[in-house]
């Protein structure tokens, strides 16, 4: 009969374990390193050559791929982290609208 109470006392209070949330695993992500690297060399290589817009334009790329990297892999609190992903997607957006200015004066001049 005590063994009984004293598995439905554990049951009924139950101490609160200290079990940490599983980590999300985070991926090596050498795709995005390779097409960052590539676009910095590229915006590095091609400075003298490339006009203002283009310049622009690789370099808002390059900004936002290294905040998307900085975004996955940084330990950042939840403000930091919504900061740096706004900002990614901003100077992604900002890199795609130059990317469509540079076709349209291309292809209508």
């Amino acid at each position: 009969m005590s063994r009984q109470y004293r598995k439905l006392q554990e049951k009924l209070y139950q101490k609160p374990s200290e079990k940490k949330p599983a980590e999300k695993k985070i991926g090596r992500d050498y795709v995005l390193m390779a097409v960052t690297v590539f676009t910095v060399l590229v915006t590095a290589a091609g400075w003298m050559q490339l006009d203002n817009v283009s310049r622009g334009m690789y370099s808002l790329l390059s900004v936002s791929l290294i905040l998307t990297y900085a975004r996955r892999h940084a330990n950042l609190s939840e403000k930091a982290a919504v900061l740096v992903e706004r900002g990614s997607l901003v100077t992604m957006v900002l890199a795609v609208l130059l990317f469509l200015a540079t076709l349209f004066v291309h292809f209508t001049s």
